[in-house]
């Protein structure tokens, strides 16, 4: 536990405070923890996520997003909070090329596979998994892994002319 920083009895400590935190949050009976399907709502806010990462649209973006939405990138340390905060990562993502996300879901919860086709490039490729914790009806916040979550299967495009 040096490690850490703490000591064995204070890392005891915390597991049972934790323990104790998560299963206020569970249903009482394991059988009621199994997956379910998305509600109606988290469908369509799913659907408006893509729509608006795809033609790269800010703020149609921001308009389905609480005010205080978090975006974090583990195992990364970096973490995002709010919509100026925010803004930069968009207009990155307008400068590295094309996006076409797919609906899924992840641990219960609404989730898009992205893929990106750089300038250049004749595919779409997988590049990120974004996990979305939906409340009051506005995305609260987005938990971005990398592409190794998920198959990286090479999406072949007709260039538009």
């Amino acid at each position: 536990m040096t490690a850490l920083g703490t000591s064995v009895a204070a890392a005891n400590s915390a597991l049972q405070r934790a323990r104790a935190t998560m299963q206020s949050h569970l249903p009482s009976r394991r059988a009621d923890w199994s997956a379910r399907e998305p509600t109606a709502e988290e469908r369509e806010l799913t659907e408006q996520f893509i729509a608006a990462h795809e033609r790269l649209d800010a703020e149609a973006a921001m308009a389905i997003a609480a005010r205080d939405l978090r975006v974090t990138m583990p195992p990364l340390p970096y973490r995002f909070d709010g919509a100026e905060a925010i803004r930069p990562l968009m207009a990155d993502a307008l400068a590295m090329g094309e996006w076409r996300l797919i609906p899924v879901g992840a641990n219960r919860m609404p989730a898009a596979a992205s893929y990106l086709r750089r300038p250049g490039d004749s595919v779409f490729r997988a590049f990120k998994f974004d996990v979305m914790r939906i409340e009051a009806g506005m995305i609260a916040e987005i938990t971005t892994f990398n592409a190794g979550l998920f198959p990286a299967t090479l999406v072949r495009v007709t260039p538009m002319t």
